[in-house]
Order: structure tokens, then C-alpha cells, then sequence
């Protein structure tokens, strides 16, 4: 059991924690131990638009623009957040995990471990033209 204070923080935590999204075109199934999208197709990541529908339930939207991936067949979707180089994240780093590098907040260059929350595969998507939108949503309920 995990009491209805913690659901709460815990729910928190992956709304403020898992900020970005990607698309690819692997269509594999997924796996627990995946680190990363079978072939992810975007080199900058979404930035998502998180919302919590009651306290324990949050919704990671992305919205990608079909100029993005023009001629893709999209088959997966990923929520992911990233881990800075910092001691007090020490403990919650894990081998072997992608690690990228991005600027610190003073400038200097730091290194950044990706965590990916979740993985969806689909049947494809495509003929998107370039003034489409398609919209991603990714709810996760903590109980």
C-alpha cells in the first residue's frame, strides 16, 4: 500500500520531473529495461505540456508539427526527463542509461543523464503534411 500523501508526491514528481517527449519509427514492442525509442526520429526533444486531471493522475501532452516529420511513418512515443550532473542525484543514477551532453545553467557544460518514463508503440502514422499537428497524450495514475 503507499498512502494517499505519497501518491500525491509521487505523482508530482513525474509531472515536474518528465518534461519532454519524442517520436520515432520503431514499431518494436516494448520493453521494461528500453532506455530509449527503438529509432527515434527527432534530434531535439518535445517540450510537453504536463497536467495533473485529479491528484494522482498526470497527462504528458506533446504536440509535434507534421514539418517535422514529413515522409515519417511515426510508430512510437516517448516521455522522458533529464537528470543533471548534480551529488544530490548521485543515487538515482543507472548504468548504463543514455548521457547527453547540454549547457548548465552558468554557461558551462555539463552532462545530463536521459531517463526515459515510458514508451508506446502503434499502428503508423503518416501522410502528415507540414501544416498539420498531431497530439500525443500519455496519462500515468500512481496508486
Amino acid at each position: 500500500m503507499i498512502t494517499e500523501d505519497a501518491k500525491k508526491k509521487v505523482a508530482l514528481f513525474l509531472k515536474e520531473f518528465y518534461t519532454q517527449a519524442n517520436v520515432g519509427v520503431g514499431g518494436g514492442s516494448t520493453n521494461p529495461s528500453a532506455t530509449a525509442l527503438d529509432v527515434p526520429l527527432l534530434s531535439s526533444m518535445i517540450v510537453t505540456e504536463n497536467t495533473a486531471s485529479d491528484e494522482a493522475t498526470i497527462d504528458f501532452k506533446a504536440t509535434l508539427s507534421g514539418a517535422s516529420v514529413t515522409g515519417q511513418t511515426l510508430r512510437e512515443f516517448g516521455i522522458f526527463g533529464e537528470l543533471p550532473q548534480d551529488d544530490q542525484f548521485d543515487e538515482m543514477r543507472l548504468e548504463g542509461v543514455q548521457i547527453s551532453g547540454t549547457a548548465a545553467t552558468d554557461g558551462t557544460e555539463a552532462t545530463v543523464e536521459t531517463i526515459m518514463l515510458g514508451r508506446v508503440n502503434f499502428d503508423g502514422v503518416s501522410s502528415l503534411s507540414a501544416s498539420d499537428e498531431i497530439e500525443f497524450v500519455y496519462t500515468v495514475e500512481v496508486e
